[in-house]
């Protein structure tokens, strides 16, 4: 009886978690140094390309303690806001019909902005930043005083 007790228990407690995970409150896992960081508050992460010439120029995306697989959306608020903020300005609002506030704020308008430019690139247009819009958009590049927009 103790066997099945332990059987019905384990069986409860992964009905529970698989309940739990399909809303969305699954456990949290630590997952390796190059996995998925997280949410893009903390900093930022450099892409070097040259673009012209000898010419290395620098780019600096949104990130979590500089790794730059990471996500944002709605309600976010830090400098790596505002780095997508610029990017979308300088490579994107010509184009689009927009003019961010770089105020480090994903508002309303970073969300219309950002999905405009994903629909631009051809994704989906979710407003949401994470892997397929970093490798998809065009990122602002600087060397010295010259920009230049590019994917990384």
């Amino acid at each position: 009886m103790k066997h099945f007790r332990g059987s019905r228990t384990t069986a409860g407690s992964v009905a529970g978690l698989t309940l739990l995970s399909g809303l969305g409150l699954g456990i949290v896992t630590a997952a390796p140094a190059a996995a998925y960081a997280g949410y893009c508050n903390d900093g930022y992460a450099s892409a070097y390309r040259k673009l012209v010439g000898d010419s290395t120029y620098t780019a600096y995306l949104p990130g979590y303690k500089a790794n730059m697989d990471c996500t944002m959306g709605s309600g976010a608020q830090s400098a790596s806001v505002a780095m997508l903020q610029r990017s979308l300005n300088v490579c994107y609002s010509d184009d689009l019909g927009f003019n961010l506030k770089v105020d480090g704020i994903f508002g309303t308008n970073t969300k219309n902005a950002l999905a405009a430019a994903q629909r631009d690139e051809g994704i989906k247009g979710d407003g949401i930043y994470g892997k397929d819009s970093r490798t998809h958009l065009e990122w602002e590049f600087t060397s010295n005083s010259a920009t230049r927009c590019a994917r990384i």
